[in-house]
């Protein structure tokens, strides 16, 4: 008897983001929406982003990708009337923490901001006194901002 292969239809894939719960990664078309809405931490209506200049996709395909958004967990939704408003449930700061900390882990092996410190400086670990010192380097740095 002739042995059979299933052959799966290669479809795309989401990452998950474990620092963020495991959320499926935005796709680049996702994350322009999401960009809107992280502007309007108070809720933006589906009217507002449907109108924004930006967006050049018909209306159908604007539904499509705020219903992804939603779907994904990025979102809270309100229906009131006939429009729907989008509120942040992730900001656009820890979502882009948990890309980048998928990124290094995937490229380097660790995803920890300690480990890529001590690699850049040629070291396998900081010492917990350099550890202190970067940290107060940061804070330094996001006073700055």
């Amino acid at each position: 008897m002739k042995e059979e292969k299933i052959l799966k239809k290669p479809g795309r894939r989401s990452e998950c983001l474990e620092d963020i719960g495991g959320l499926k990664k935005l796709s680049p078309g996702e994350y322009e929406f999401m960009k809107l809405i992280w502007q309007n931490p108070g809720g933006i209506s589906s009217e507002e982003i449907y109108k924004n200049p930006n967006f050049e996709q018909p209306q159908g395909t604007k539904s499509t990708i705020l219903f992804k958004i939603h779907e994904k967990g990025y979102v809270n939704m309100v229906q009131r009337g006939l429009h729907h408003f989008y509120f942040p449930i992730i900001s656009r700061k820890e979502y882009d923490q948990a890309v980048i900390k998928q990124k290094l882990k995937k490229c380097l092996g660790f995803s920890s901001f300690f480990s890529l410190v001590a690699s850049f400086c040629g070291k396998e670990n900081l010492t917990e006194e350099q550890k202190e010192k970067v940290n107060q380097l940061l804070e330094e740095i996001e006073k700055d901002l």
